[in-house]
Protein backbone atom coordinates (compact mmCIF):
# COMPACT_ATOMS: atom_id res chain seq x y z
CA UNK A 1 0.00 0.00 0.00
CA UNK A 2 2.86 2.38 0.84
CA UNK A 3 4.47 1.67 -2.53
CA UNK A 4 1.22 2.48 -4.30
CA UNK A 5 0.86 5.76 -2.44
CA UNK A 6 4.48 6.67 -3.20
CA UNK A 7 4.00 5.80 -6.86
CA UNK A 8 0.87 7.96 -7.09
CA UNK A 9 2.64 10.83 -5.34
CA UNK A 10 5.63 10.53 -7.67
CA UNK A 11 3.40 10.51 -10.72
CA UNK A 12 1.53 13.56 -9.44
CA UNK A 13 4.83 15.41 -9.15
CA UNK A 14 6.35 14.13 -12.40
CA UNK A 15 3.30 14.25 -14.67
CA UNK A 16 3.12 18.05 -15.02
CA UNK A 17 6.85 18.20 -15.78
CA UNK A 18 6.53 15.43 -18.34
CA UNK A 19 3.59 17.13 -20.00
CA UNK A 20 5.37 20.47 -20.07
CA UNK A 21 8.51 18.87 -21.48
CA UNK A 22 6.55 17.09 -24.17
CA UNK A 23 5.75 20.43 -25.77
CA UNK A 24 2.45 19.50 -27.35
CA UNK A 25 2.98 17.47 -30.50
CA UNK A 26 6.77 17.25 -30.26
CA UNK A 27 8.19 13.92 -29.20
CA UNK A 28 6.38 11.24 -27.31
CA UNK A 29 5.63 10.93 -23.64
CA UNK A 30 7.44 8.30 -21.58
CA UNK A 31 4.22 6.28 -21.36
CA UNK A 32 3.77 6.37 -25.14
CA UNK A 33 7.37 5.27 -25.64
CA UNK A 34 6.83 2.35 -23.27
CA UNK A 35 3.62 1.30 -25.04
CA UNK A 36 5.51 1.37 -28.34
CA UNK A 37 8.27 -0.79 -26.85
CA UNK A 38 5.75 -3.23 -25.42
CA UNK A 39 4.01 -3.71 -28.75
CA UNK A 40 7.28 -3.80 -30.67
CA UNK A 41 9.24 -6.35 -28.65
CA UNK A 42 6.40 -8.28 -27.01
CA UNK A 43 5.23 -8.67 -23.43
CA UNK A 44 7.74 -11.32 -22.37
CA UNK A 45 10.77 -9.38 -23.63
CA UNK A 46 9.37 -6.14 -22.20
CA UNK A 47 8.99 -7.74 -18.76
CA UNK A 48 12.48 -9.26 -19.04
CA UNK A 49 13.88 -5.83 -19.81
CA UNK A 50 12.20 -3.77 -17.11
CA UNK A 51 11.06 -6.15 -14.34
CA UNK A 52 12.88 -9.48 -14.74
CA UNK A 53 12.29 -10.63 -11.17
CA UNK A 54 9.25 -8.60 -10.20
CA UNK A 55 6.18 -6.80 -11.40
CA UNK A 56 5.22 -3.38 -12.75
CA UNK A 57 7.37 -3.42 -15.88
CA UNK A 58 5.32 -0.57 -17.36
CA UNK A 59 5.86 1.64 -14.31
CA UNK A 60 9.59 0.92 -14.30
CA UNK A 61 9.79 1.64 -18.02
CA UNK A 62 7.99 4.97 -17.63
CA UNK A 63 10.24 5.93 -14.72
CA UNK A 64 13.37 5.09 -16.68
CA UNK A 65 12.16 7.11 -19.68
CA UNK A 66 11.30 10.09 -17.47
CA UNK A 67 14.79 10.06 -15.97
CA UNK A 68 16.35 9.81 -19.41
CA UNK A 69 14.19 12.63 -20.77
CA UNK A 70 15.14 14.85 -17.83
CA UNK A 71 18.84 14.20 -18.46
CA UNK A 72 18.36 14.92 -22.17
CA UNK A 73 16.63 18.23 -21.37
CA UNK A 74 19.44 19.21 -19.02
CA UNK A 75 22.11 18.40 -21.62
CA UNK A 76 20.14 20.19 -24.34
CA UNK A 77 19.81 23.27 -22.14
CA UNK A 78 23.58 23.37 -21.62
CA UNK A 79 24.22 22.96 -25.34
CA UNK A 80 21.72 25.68 -26.28
CA UNK A 81 23.10 28.05 -23.67
CA UNK A 82 26.58 27.56 -25.08
CA UNK A 83 25.30 28.18 -28.63
CA UNK A 84 23.40 31.25 -27.48
CA UNK A 85 26.50 32.67 -25.78
CA UNK A 86 28.70 32.32 -28.86
CA UNK A 87 29.58 35.50 -30.65
CA UNK A 88 27.11 36.38 -33.37
CA UNK A 89 29.78 35.99 -36.06
CA UNK A 90 30.84 32.54 -34.84
CA UNK A 91 27.25 31.30 -34.69
CA UNK A 92 26.41 32.76 -38.10
CA UNK A 93 29.49 31.15 -39.66
CA UNK A 94 28.39 27.72 -38.42
CA UNK A 95 24.71 28.17 -39.37
CA UNK A 96 24.64 29.57 -42.88
CA UNK A 97 24.62 33.22 -41.86
CA UNK A 98 21.60 32.89 -39.55
CA UNK A 99 21.46 34.16 -35.98
CA UNK A 100 20.49 31.99 -33.01
CA UNK A 101 17.00 33.51 -33.06
CA UNK A 102 16.57 32.91 -36.78
CA UNK A 103 17.65 29.27 -36.50
CA UNK A 104 15.50 28.32 -33.52
CA UNK A 105 12.88 31.05 -33.07
CA UNK A 106 9.36 30.42 -34.28
CA UNK A 107 7.37 33.46 -33.18
CA UNK A 108 7.64 37.15 -33.99
CA UNK A 109 10.90 38.63 -32.69
CA UNK A 110 12.20 35.04 -32.22
CA UNK A 111 11.86 35.40 -28.45
CA UNK A 112 11.18 31.69 -28.00
CA UNK A 113 14.45 30.60 -29.63
CA UNK A 114 16.07 29.24 -26.47
CA UNK A 115 13.06 27.12 -25.52
CA UNK A 116 12.66 25.81 -29.07
CA UNK A 117 16.36 24.98 -29.19
CA UNK A 118 16.15 22.98 -25.95
CA UNK A 119 12.99 21.13 -26.92
CA UNK A 120 14.26 20.24 -30.40
CA UNK A 121 17.60 18.95 -29.13
CA UNK A 122 16.02 17.03 -26.24
CA UNK A 123 13.38 15.48 -28.51
CA UNK A 124 16.06 14.41 -30.96
CA UNK A 125 18.12 12.80 -28.18
CA UNK A 126 15.02 11.02 -26.83
CA UNK A 127 14.19 9.66 -30.29
CA UNK A 128 17.75 8.47 -30.88
CA UNK A 129 17.84 6.67 -27.53
CA UNK A 130 14.45 5.05 -28.16
CA UNK A 131 15.52 3.86 -31.62
CA UNK A 132 18.77 2.42 -30.23
CA UNK A 133 16.88 0.66 -27.42
CA UNK A 134 14.30 -0.87 -29.78
CA UNK A 135 17.00 -2.03 -32.20
CA UNK A 136 18.99 -3.58 -29.34
CA UNK A 137 15.91 -5.27 -27.86
CA UNK A 138 15.00 -6.82 -31.19
CA UNK A 139 18.58 -8.01 -31.72
CA UNK A 140 18.73 -9.50 -28.22
CA UNK A 141 15.34 -11.16 -28.64
CA UNK A 142 16.57 -12.87 -31.81
CA UNK A 143 19.86 -13.83 -30.20
CA UNK A 144 18.10 -15.27 -27.16
CA UNK A 145 15.69 -17.27 -29.33
CA UNK A 146 18.59 -18.84 -31.25
CA UNK A 147 20.29 -20.33 -28.18
CA UNK A 148 18.94 -19.45 -24.74
CA UNK A 149 21.72 -21.25 -22.82
CA UNK A 150 24.52 -19.52 -24.69
CA UNK A 151 22.67 -16.21 -24.41
CA UNK A 152 22.39 -16.54 -20.63
CA UNK A 153 26.05 -17.55 -20.34
CA UNK A 154 27.14 -14.58 -22.44
CA UNK A 155 25.11 -11.88 -20.69
CA UNK A 156 24.89 -13.04 -17.12
CA UNK A 157 24.51 -16.01 -14.84
CA UNK A 158 20.77 -15.49 -14.35
CA UNK A 159 18.35 -16.00 -17.21
CA UNK A 160 16.07 -13.33 -15.72
CA UNK A 161 18.63 -10.53 -16.02
CA UNK A 162 20.47 -11.59 -19.18
CA UNK A 163 18.01 -9.89 -21.56
CA UNK A 164 18.31 -6.54 -19.80
CA UNK A 165 22.10 -6.78 -19.76
CA UNK A 166 22.13 -7.58 -23.47
CA UNK A 167 19.88 -4.65 -24.35
CA UNK A 168 21.90 -2.30 -22.17
CA UNK A 169 25.19 -3.37 -23.76
CA UNK A 170 23.89 -3.22 -27.32
CA UNK A 171 21.99 0.05 -26.98
CA UNK A 172 25.05 1.86 -25.63
CA UNK A 173 27.47 0.43 -28.22
CA UNK A 174 27.79 2.77 -31.15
Amino acid sequence: MKKLILLIAALAVLAPAALAAEGGSQGTSPAQACKTELSSIGAAAFKSLYAPTGNNAMGKCVSKHQQSAAANRENAAKTCKAEQEQSADTFKAAHGGLTFGEVYGKNENDKNAYGKCVSSKASKADAQQEAALLKAAKTCKTERAADRTAFTATYGGKASSAFGKCVSAKSKAK
